[in-house]
């Protein structure tokens, strides 16, 4: 009868210890306090210039031990975005430079274009993805 008692009390414990190992890693993420730092806003963009436009968003991992950032997805082909995958911890800076061609799709006039932070963790309302965009007005 003992031993029942006492493979119950060890299977509570590593329920518990389970429990609260799986609380720790959800945790939401917030990088910066403003929105307006998910946007990036160029202003009045010319077809005709030959550098494309560029621009590098910076982030700080203020609330993890350890975030491990898989890459970046372009929501189109006219945006070419680059990031180091690989883990960053408490309080590393996140570097995503991204390039802009206006002249790809002849785009004209207002224009936002997205793209995609993947980590491993909850880093917005979209869970481990996480959305920056660029915009501007094209003439």
């Amino acid at each position: 009868m003992n031993k029942k008692y006492l493979y119950i009390i060890i299977a509570l414990l590593a329920l518990l210890i389970l429990c609260l190992l799986t609380y720790r890693t959800s945790e939401k993420i917030v990088f910066n306090d403003t929105k307006s730092t998910l946007i990036h806003d160029f202003g009045t963009l010319d077809k005709n210039k030959v550098p494309l436009y560029e621009y590098t968003f910076k982030y700080v991992n203020k609330k993890y031990d350890s975030l491990k950032v898989y890459g970046v997805r372009d929501g189109c082909d006219c945006t070419e975005s680059d990031v180091r995958a690989g883990n960053y911890f408490k309080n590393d800076t996140i570097f995503i430079k991204t390039k802009y061609d206006p002249n790809k799709y002849k785009d004209s006039g207002i224009t936002v274009k997205q793209f995609f932070l993947i980590t491993n963790k909850n880093v917005s309302k979209f869970d481990t993805i996480f959305p920056l965009s660029l915009k501007g007005i094209v003439k």
